[in-house]
């Protein structure tokens, strides 16, 4: 590969950038560097931050606060009018508890927030639809999944699986492939319906029968585990919002592990120079006896930012003091 063929862009038409590990170049690029089944994001991240660059005129540093925050997942936004079309159509025959579920995602906006019980309904209900959809085939063709759950396994973490589906959801809900080998004639809405009931029989056991009170966060943790892989020495789980296609990534499972590890705003005012803030998931310390060892980690769960001191300042007085 030629040093100009390599993935690059420089001042687009746009005057916009953004990466969220999404794959850089379309199908046309004629060398392979991997799919999102080993390497790349989906890019339902890098969809909500173009979708907010483009629309945005004027924006200061606390409204890229908002976007690098952002809880906003655009696949649920994508799959959710679908989902409560299916819902509404003559006969669909939901339970009194399936309807007051229903009823939490009229108006959702798609926000994984940690308290939101339709966040709950939606990430359960999309498990669930995959399963629907898929388990039947990987059963008729003997997957052994048990030789590597993580690669072969049904579940979001399958990006190619979530791609596919969405597609078959939205442009071709009658796919052949939503008829289970052998099985009768189903459609996106049939299966639909029948992953939604599964979903809420499923967030009935574990979180109750009362569907206001699935919290996101009574599912869905994060945690920062520690460099040495001591339980002890790392930080959480804590109840938390967020799924692997927010902004605000938090992958690796209802128990997350890996998201942004450095957030950052500059305001440039002139060549070389801009005001920068910026916030890091832990301290200045890998010393867990150290007061710094976690003193940022508040700030940056609660979406607060620390100002960088510009290039060629001082920090300060720096005072060291020995203890006997």
């Amino acid at each position: 590969m030629l040093f100009r063929s390599i993935p690059q862009a420089y001042d687009p038409p746009g005057h916009v950038l953004a990466t969220a590990n999404q794959r850089p170049v379309g199908p046309s690029y004629p060398y392979y560097i991997g799919t999102t089944a080993n390497f790349f994001d989906p890019g339902y991240r890098a969809s909500q931050i173009y979708a907010v660059l483009k629309a945005g005129h004027g924006m200061t540093p606390a409204m890229f606060a908002g976007l690098q925050t952002s809880l906003t997942d655009p696949l649920a936004q994508r799959i959710l009018p679908r989902l409560l079309g299916a819902l509404r159509q003559p006969g669909a025959g939901l339970t009194a508890r399936q309807q007051q579920a229903a009823r939490l995602l009229e108006g959702w906006n798609g926000a994984m927030t940690a308290s939101s019980a339709a966040a709950s309904l939606w990430w359960t209900f999309w498990t669930d639809y995959l399963k629907a959809v898929f388990q039947p085939w990987w059963h008729t063709a003997a997957v052994p999944v048990r030789k590597d759950r993580s690669g072969l396994g049904i579940s979001p973490d399958q990006a190619s699986l979530d791609e596919v589906l969405e597609t078959w959801t939205l442009r071709d809900p009658g796919n052949a492939a939503f008829t289970a080998p052998g099985g009768p004639r189903r459609t996106a809405p049939l299966v639909m319906r029948a992953a939604f009931a599964t979903a809420v029989t499923h967030l009935s056991a574990r979180l109750g029968a009362t569907p206001s009170q699935w919290a996101w966060g009574r599912l869905h943790s994060r945690q920062f585990p520690s460099l040495t892989q001591a339980d002890a020495l790392g930080y959480g789980p804590r109840a938390a919002g967020g799924d692997p296609w927010t902004v605000d990534a938090a992958d690796g499972g209802l128990v997350a592990s890996q998201g942004p590890s450095w957030r950052m705003i500059v305001a440039w005012t002139g060549p070389g120079s801009g005001a920068a803030q910026g916030i890091y998931p832990g301290g200045q310390s890998e010393n867990p006896a150290s007061p710094w060892y976690e003193d940022q980690v508040a700030d940056w769960w609660n979406g607060r930012y620390l100002p960088m001191p510009p290039p060629g300042s001082s920090p300060g007085v720096i005072r060291w003091t020995l203890h006997p």
